[in-house]
C-alpha cells in the first residue's frame, strides 16, 4: 500500500499515462489516513495556528493537484479524456469565486435556491465521476498506453 502512495507521489504531474485502480484508491486512503492524523496532532500539539494554516494549504494544493492528474490517468485507463475531470475540479473553483464577487445574491430566496440545484447537480456528477473511477479499465491497449496491469 505505501509503494503505491510512493507511486502516486511521482506521478503527481504526469497526465499522459495511464493508472489502475489500485493506484486511484490506495492515495486517497493514505490522503484521510494522514488528514486524520494530522487534524488529531494539531488538536493535541501547541503548534501555533499560522504554522498550522501553512501546513495545511501546502498538503491541500499538493494533494489536489496529484488528485487531479491520478483521476485523469484513471479516466485514459478507462478510455476518456480529462475534460470531466477537469469540469469536476474546476466548476467549484468557479463557484466559490462567483459566490466571492455577489455574495448578496445567495442572501436572497433565488440565489438560495439557485445554490441549492447547482450543489445537487455537483453531487451527482460527482457519483457519476465515483463510478467512473470504480469501473475496469480497457484491458489492451487504448490511445492514451498499454494496460498498467501488464507492466
Amino acid at each position: 500500500m505505501f509503494q503505491n502512495y510512493k507511486l502516486f507521489w511521482i506521478n503527481a504531474l504526469n497526465i499522459k499515462d495511464r493508472s489502475r485502480r489500485k493506484e486511484y484508491w490506495y492515495p486517497f486512503l493514505m490522503t484521510i489516513i494522514i488528514s486524520f492524523i494530522a487534524s488529531i496532532l494539531n488538536y493535541i500539539l501547541p503548534i501555533p495556528n499560522i504554522l498550522s494554516e501553512i501546513i495545511y494549504w501546502i498538503f491541500n494544493i499538493a494533494t489536489i493537484v496529484a488528485s487531479f492528474t491520478v483521476m485523469v490517468r484513471r479516466f485514459h485507463d478507462i478510455g476518456m479524456s480529462m475534460l470531466l475531470p477537469l469540469i469536476f475540479y474546476i466548476s467549484p473553483i468557479i463557484g466559490f469565486i462567483l459566490v466571492s464577487i455577489n455574495p448578496e445574491a445567495v442572501s436572497s430566496l433565488e440565489g438560495s435556491l439557485v445554490l441549492v440545484i447547482v450543489n445537487v447537480l455537483y453531487l451527482i456528477f460527482s457519483l457519476i465521476v465515483l463510478a467512473i473511477c470504480c469501473t475496469y479499465g480497457h484491458k489492451d491497449k487504448n490511445k492514451y498506453s498499454i494496460n498498467p496491469k501488464t507492466i
